[in-house]
């Protein structure tokens, strides 16, 4: 706290005697209970079904002048009953889960440096993983140069060292040891297009030192909205080393399409394709798992988290499509989306030697309602159900036959304690 109240008492003298400048405490307490039947895999026989509830907690510092923007966010994650009444020491503690100074220069160039959220495009292989509790921050420099309100640049920059070291740069900390990327974007009257390149170093392990791989991803991003109609597509290709040195050869596509069909109701479609490895005839030289490298998984591919947000299946690829219908009107809204899941790659039945098995892999039900009570309260509920055929079983584990079930409340308070504005 001591490390909080200096670092305030420098906001406020910053933003004493200077003109045209925003100064900003605002906090946020966000609990969430989930009842997990079946989330991420399979239910196995006589397992029992797990129930939890955890919170967020932050303060948020943020102060803006004509040059100068800086923003600090103190975030504790707790689960509820992880420590003692008593308790000395927190599991998890408080975290600073961003600390960032950006600066303009001029015009048309700026920069911004420290702990960072990176929130680019749809999320998909950059993104805040503003769902998971504790969020996802990187420590980094960000150069900006924006030609216009419609054209943008960004190129980024990390390296990152578990302590400071006066000599060697082993690194242990399960994370990339080193990443760059390029971020173009040009808004047209109704579409925009993206353009990203990651670079990403990752360390391993060659005869007892430590060395780093390297993997390039890169590829375009449209978006596009005009009077009631809505489209978004990507194509990503993935080369270069994965984080065992094995070359690399992958490939992500994607398409949405929505349309408001009547006032307040909106309907639509989309598919999402990640190329895979063959498991009944595996090539050991080249690896074909698309991986989402620092996006927001959750987002993606059914709510459960099967796949993609920490939770593996074979890296066999996937196919998924789905169909969103979504009813907004005033402060409520509700979301149901349907799933239907394939592997792109064979995958290989362990049971009748080797042969291969059906591609389906299941479907999935995903339902979501949110109401704003105030603007600084907020009710929200979902239940999603997977449906598994006996390729997932065979992928993930568990037993298919299971009813396999997920339920969620979050209440989110985002008050805002005190602003100043000059």
């Amino acid at each position: 706290m001591k490390t909080f109240f200096s670092l305030l008492f420098l906001f406020i003298v910053l933003s004493t005697g200077v003109t045209a400048q925003t100064f900003e405490i605002a906090g946020q307490i966000r609990p969430r209970a989930e009842y997990r039947h079946g989330y991420r895999s399979l239910l196995a026989d006589e397992v029992k079904p797990g129930f939890a509830i955890s919170q967020r907690s932050r303060l948020m510092v943020n102060y803006t002048n004509k040059a100068l923007k800086m923003g600090i966010t103190f975030q504790d994650f707790r689960i509820w009953g992880d420590v003692p009444l008593s308790n000395k020491k927190d599991v998890n503690g408080t975290a600073i889960q961003q600390a960032w100074a950006e600066y303009k220069f001029c015009n048309v160039f700026s920069a911004k440096f420290g702990r960072q959220t990176l929130l680019y495009d749809d999320e998909r292989l950059m993104g805040g993983s503003n769902w998971s509790q504790q969020s996802k921050s990187h420590d980094a420099a960000v150069l900006k140069f924006t030609a216009s309100k419609a054209t943008m640049l960004h190129v980024g920059l990390a390296y990152n060292q578990s302590e400071e070291k006066d000599t060697g740069n082993f690194y242990p900390v399960n994370n990339y040891k080193a990443m760059q990327f390029l971020w173009f974007h040009h808004d047209f009257k109704t579409l925009g297009i993206s353009f990203m390149v990651i670079n990403n170093g990752l360390a391993f392990i060659d005869n007892h030192e430590q060395k780093i791989s390297f993997s390039q991803t890169f590829g375009p991003y449209l978006s596009f909205k005009k009077d009631k109609l809505k489209f978004n597509g990507a194509f990503y290709y993935q080369r270069g080393k994965n984080s065992k040195n094995v070359n690399l050869s992958a490939m992500y596509a994607s398409a949405e399409a929505g349309y408001s069909i009547v006032n307040n109701v909106s309907l639509g479609g989309g598919f999402q394709y990640f190329t895979g490895n063959n498991q009944v005839h595996p090539d050991n030289s080249t690896d074909h798992s698309f991986s989402t490298l620092y996006g927001t998984a959750h987002k993606f591919n059914g709510w459960m988290d099967y796949f993609y947000a920490g939770s593996g299946h074979g890296n066999v690829g996937l196919f998924d499509l789905y169909l969103p219908c979504i009813y907004s009107h005033n402060k409520f809204t509700a979301e149901f989306q349907p799933h239907y899941f394939s592997a792109v790659a064979p995958v290989k039945d362990k049971t009748v030697n080797a042969a291969e098995m059906p591609a389906a892999l299941g479907v999935e039900a995903d339902f979501m309602a949110s109401y704003n009570v105030t603007p600084e309260f907020n009710i929200q509920g979902g239940y999603s159900q997977m449906f598994g055929t006996e390729t997932l079983q065979t992928l993930k584990g568990g037993n298919r036959e299971n009813a396999q079930n997920w339920i969620w409340v979050m209440l989110t308070f985002n008050p805002t304690f005190f602003k100043s504005e000059k």
